[in-house]
């Protein structure tokens, strides 16, 4: 409870109270303080109990009614620190996608621009060695799929019914595009709201998808790709500005995740050191393409999920993100919410557990201090932050759900995340994918409080 602190002695008092007009004065300003102390405590529900609320706060993009990105264009999907310490973002929406950055310079969020007819860049934004951004442009991921209610029955009738309801938006859709953008020559000056952002069309590499997943071997001057919702794989050369379709990862068409009317397609890509390109294929077998043979390679090893082996059903898992920590060290999570390393070299794939009983890691990153965070919760329930000790020492801990109290100037609690990237200094960035996002830092180096909240000590 605060404590009201008022000016004034016992003979200001009996004046005021003499006069009625003072009096009515002195009503309101009591009326004000109430509301004010009810409204300061109410605010107190908002903070996390599980560590140091400073730690947390959030950045909306843009500000209001003049750069801002608008509600429902607005959810976050990407998120790259670059080189320069900017972060970069791209969101996802009902009629645009759009680009921005956070400048630690200024501590803001600047607005850069719509991104081509890309109507959503999901997870599909890297950085090139001459500083310059790619992006993967698409339909939005994030929109409801419309489902067929009646429909003829029949073997396998669901399925096929439900293939039909994901193919639809893509039946005359051209395709997403790679674009290319250049920081050095356009950082400068925030977009109004609606402006487009200065790019370069880099073209479509496979027809009537979008792009899904990206990975670039700076080095060989190959970016790579995973398109939505056919699974083609794709290797476009930098150098000649041409693009090859490899042909589909995956044969059948299951619907085990990341969300049950999403087609089940791996949306993260690992390039290792010797060029080989990882990420998970049929049965939930890992997979990689050779860029000495030009094919992709079915491997012995299966990444960890629930696996639902029927007469006539086959469900496995995919991979939605890839860390590799400074060691060397390759970690990979799952649709299914699973933790796992991999070790190529050996062939062998470590479970490291899973932290909820809900399915998905959301997103994933390194922090400062050893730990991996994952955002890990399904679409449309509430997202929490996990961490994972690398080094062995903590295993998982809960840091619970993000929520942010600076009341009484604003307050706000998040559910829905899709993105992560570690800052050069440590900070970890979050990108909320709910109607009207905004993008939410945590600075780790604390452990959460021992045995949770204490009420008699609100801080």
């Amino acid at each position: 409870m605060k404590r009201l602190m008022f000016s004034g002695g016992p003979r200001s008092v009996v004046a005021a109270a003499a006069n009625p007009r003072t009096r009515q004065s002195a009503s309101l300003q009591a009326v004000l303080l109430l509301l004010l102390l009810v409204s300061s405590v109410h605010a107190q529900k908002w903070i996390n109990p599980n560590f140091d609320a400073h730690r947390l706060d959030f950045r909306t993009l843009g500000y209001p009614d003049v750069t801002e990105i608008e509600a429902d264009n607005s959810p976050i999907t990407a998120l790259l620190t670059a080189a320069s310490g900017k972060v970069y973002g791209a969101t996802s929406g009902k009629t645009a996608s759009f680009l921005f950055l956070y400048d630690r310079s200024i501590n803001k969020v600047r607005p850069l621009g719509k991104i081509g007819d890309a109507r959503g860049v999901y997870h599909t934004l890297v950085q090139d060695t001459d500083g310059t951004l790619i992006i993967g442009g698409g339909l939005n991921m994030l929109a409801p799929v419309p489902l067929t209610q009646q429909f003829p029955g029949g073997y396998r009738a669901i399925e096929e019914q439900l293939w039909k309801d994901i193919a639809a938006p893509y039946k005359d859709y051209p395709g997403g595009h790679l674009y290319r953008y250049d920081p050095a020559k356009n950082d400068a000056g925030a977009k109004l709201a609606g402006e487009a952002c200065p790019l370069e069309d880099l073209g479509v590499p496979v027809r009537n998808n979008s792009i899904y997943a990206l990975a670039l071997d700076a080095k060989a001057r190959q970016l790579y790709g995973v398109t939505y919702p056919d699974a083609h794989f794709f290797v476009c050369d930098l150098e000649k500005k041409k693009t090859r379709d490899i042909g589909p990862i995956l044969d059948r068409k299951v619907y085990s995740g990341p969300e049950r009317t999403w087609r089940s397609v791996p949306r993260a890509l690992h390039v290792a050191a010797n060029g080989r390109v990882y990420t998970s294929g049929e049965d939930g077998r890992i997979v990689y393409f050779d860029p000495q043979s030009q094919k992709l390679v079915r491997t012995t090893m299966q990444i960890p999920g629930e696996y639902w082996e029927a007469w006539n059903y086959h469900g496995y898992p995919v991979i939605e993100s890839w860390v590799t920590d400074a060691k060397g060290n390759l970690f990979g999570a799952t649709s299914d919410g699973y933790l796992f390393q991999m070790q190529p070299d050996k062939a062998q794939i470590i479970n490291l557990g899973k932290p909820r009983i809900h399915r998905r890691v959301r997103a994933m990153t390194l922090g400062p201090d050893d730990r991996l965070y994952l955002l890990c919760g399904e679409f449309e329930d509430v997202v929490k932050l996990i961490s994972y000790d690398t080094t062995g020492r903590e295993g998982f801990i809960d840091w619970g759900t993000l929520t942010v109290d600076r009341s009484p100037y604003y307050a706000k609690r998040a559910y829905q995340f899709d993105a992560m990237t570690t800052g050069i200094d440590g900070t970890i960035f979050m990108g909320e994918s709910d109607r009207r996002a905004c993008l939410y830092m945590f600075i780790p180096g604390a452990k959460p409080f021992e045995g949770g909240f204490n009420p008699s000590n609100p801080r």
